[in-house]
Order: structure tokens, then sequence, then C-alpha cells
């Protein structure tokens, strides 16, 4: 038997009022095991409903101060419905449960005073409790969905002592997962003799839950059998999961991964040209491409990202890049050559002197 408890139950309204999500992967779910008010669940209880009726979780708890305040369930909406419009187009139905959402949110408090749902938790088979410490006994996984920052050790410390040995702590967002081990490194240290081991990692969705079947586990502070779990739990309940360094999942998940994809495909396809097609050693093309991202950041750093454009002109690379573009990179540079000359500048600036 398994018993999950999630630590933070979670709050629709940012989500509405972001205007850009939707309940497609709740929908799917709630579809596939036959359950229709899965449909509309966000947050935590949406990872917590697919592991518990696609994974094999058997005990779910939710611990979260706003079930003895103003947990508001909006029953407007007919889950059936939902899932049907999700089907065709979520942008059916979504603007309607947003315009709803930011109504009620008005006269409501943020959690942990009050909270927006569709779905009462109960009413999945979870139980609920205000009480951290009584939600992680015995618990072997416990999922946290704290507010970032400093905040978070405070709220750990309290509940730490009634872990148990060998447990698995994993944050869904919020957090960085370095940080996220140094408050337990921290509780540890402060008693060693009573300190116990915890397995510290991840179950990050990447995007809202609600949206996209997909989880990152993070490596560096977790047992292999703690991590080989996590992603069995993972691929079961949200249908793809993915292992990456601790370090790497902010890059990787969080708003830089725009950035991140570019430049991860930027790498991949200069190392194959370089390697495959010009034949360089792996060390040479290693050494070009560090200098290349240490020089970039040490520009971005010395004058600024909205300033960049003033030491280096894009058109500068137009010249050079565009002999590069053979086997696999030039399957991206011409669109990267389209984006630079669209940002040149208009030629030097520089005053001749007399």
């Amino acid at each position: 038997m398994t018993k999950l408890a999630i630590l933070g139950a979670g709050c629709y309204r940012t989500h509405a009022a972001s205007g850009i999500t939707n309940f497609s992967r709740a929908c799917e779910v709630a579809e596939q095991v036959g359950k229709p008010e899965i449909s509309m669940t966000h947050s935590t209880i949406i990872m917590g409903a697919e592991l518990k009726e696609l994974a094999g979780i058997d005990e779910v708890v939710v611990s979260d101060p706003v079930f003895d305040n103003d947990f508001k369930v909006i029953d407007d909406f007919e889950y059936e419905k939902v899932i049907e419009a999700h089907k065709e187009n979520p942008e059916n139905i979504m603007p309607q449960i947003r315009k709803k959402v930011n109504e009620v949110a008005k006269d409501l408090p943020k959690p942990p005073q009050g909270a927006i749902h569709f779905t009462h938790p109960e009413d999945l088979g979870f139980e609920i409790t205000t009480n951290d410490n009584e939600a992680v006994q015995d618990a072997d996984w416990i999922m946290t969905w704290f507010p970032k920052g400093d905040m978070q050790a405070g709220i750990i410390e309290k509940f730490a002592d009634d872990i148990k040995d060998g447990a698995i702590l994993t944050h869904a967002c919020t957090v960085p997962t370095t940080m996220f081990q140094k408050i337990f490194e921290d509780i540890s240290s402060s008693d060693v003799s009573a300190a116990p081991k915890f397995n510290v990692s991840s179950y990050h969705p990447g995007a809202v839950p609600e949206m996209k079947g997909q989880v990152y586990v993070a490596e560096g502070f977790a047992s292999e059998e703690a991590i080989c779990d996590l992603v069995d739990w993972g691929v079961a309940a949200r249908g793809s999961a993915f292992k990456l360094p601790a370090t790497l999942l902010g890059p990787v998940c969080d708003m830089c991964s725009a950035l991140t994809a570019i430049t991860y495909a930027g790498i991949l396809s200069y190392r194959d040209s370089v390697m495959n097609v010009l034949g360089a050693p792996a060390g040479f093309a290693q050494m070009m491409a560090k200098e290349s991202l240490a020089q970039v950041t040490d520009l971005m750093d010395s004058v600024g990202i909205d300033h960049m454009e003033e030491k280096l002109d894009p058109g500068a690379l137009l010249g050079t890049a565009d002999s590069m573009n053979f086997g696999a990179a030039a399957e991206m540079l011409p669109s990267v050559m389209e984006v630079l000359a669209n940002r040149k500048g208009k030629g030097p600036t520089c005053k001749v002197p007399e």
C-alpha cells in the first residue's frame, strides 16, 4: 500500500487570469477512467487523481489550511460538456470558465484564506486535512505545492520530524530543487541524531498540470530506486516522464525554457555538423561551443540583456554563420539568420575624426 501526502491544494484564479490555460489533460484522464468529475481538477489535485486512478496509489491525503477557510467549489459547469468542448476546441468553453473564476475571485480572499476549485477533493476519494503533521505521517511520498521563497523552510520545519525514513519528497513547482534540498539539509544539520534520511526530487509538470501529460523528475538528491519509482508513477499517471539533473529543472521547466530549447538545439546541431561533416574531434567542438556560450553570457552580464545589440549588432553574424549552413545546422540556421537579419543595425555610428 502506498500513501501519497499532497501539501497544497492550489487555486485556479491565477490560471484563469493568465487566459491561456485549459483542462485538456484533465478531460483526457476523466474520459479514460470514466470519472467526469476529474475533468475540471487542477494543480496538485489533477496529479493526485491521475496517480490514484492510473498509477495505483492507494491512499491520497491533501493538506491545506484553506479547507478550514473559504474553499469555493464552482459548480456552474457540467463536466460532460466541458469534456466534449475540449475534444473540439477548448476555447469553446474556457472563456466562460475564466470569466466565472475572475468574477468569484473579486470577493474571495487569496490562499490560504480562500481558493477556487471545480471539484472537491473528497469527491475523488481523497482525504483532506489542515494538519501537515497528520498528513505526512507514514507517507511514502510527500508532494508539495508551497509558496515560493523563504516561506517554505518555515512550513517544512513544522512537520519534518513526522516524515518517515526513506520517504520521497518532491516539489511540483515554485522552488528550485537545489533550494528544496537545502531546506532539508539545514533541518538535518540542526539535529543530526534525529535526522531521517529523505529522497528529495521533483514531480514538476513543466506547465499547468491540467493541460499537459508530462512530468520532470530531478536527479541528484534521491536514490536510484526512488527516482525509478517516480519515473514509473509519472509514466503511468502523466503519460510521459523525463529524468534530468536537478540544476537543469529551472532552465527546462520555467519561462527560460524557450531560450534553453533554442540553445540546446543549437548545440546539438552545431556538434553534429562540426564533428560529422567537418570531422573535428569532440574536444575541439566542445572548446569552441564553450567559448561561444561563455562569451555571449559575459556580454549579457556586462551590458545587460536590454542593451546587447548596442555592443554586438546581430548583423555581424550574418556573414559568418552562413558558412556553417550545412549538415544538421542547416535545419535551423536559415530561420535563425532571418531573425538576426530582422534585428541587424543600420551600420557603424562612429564619427571619423576630421
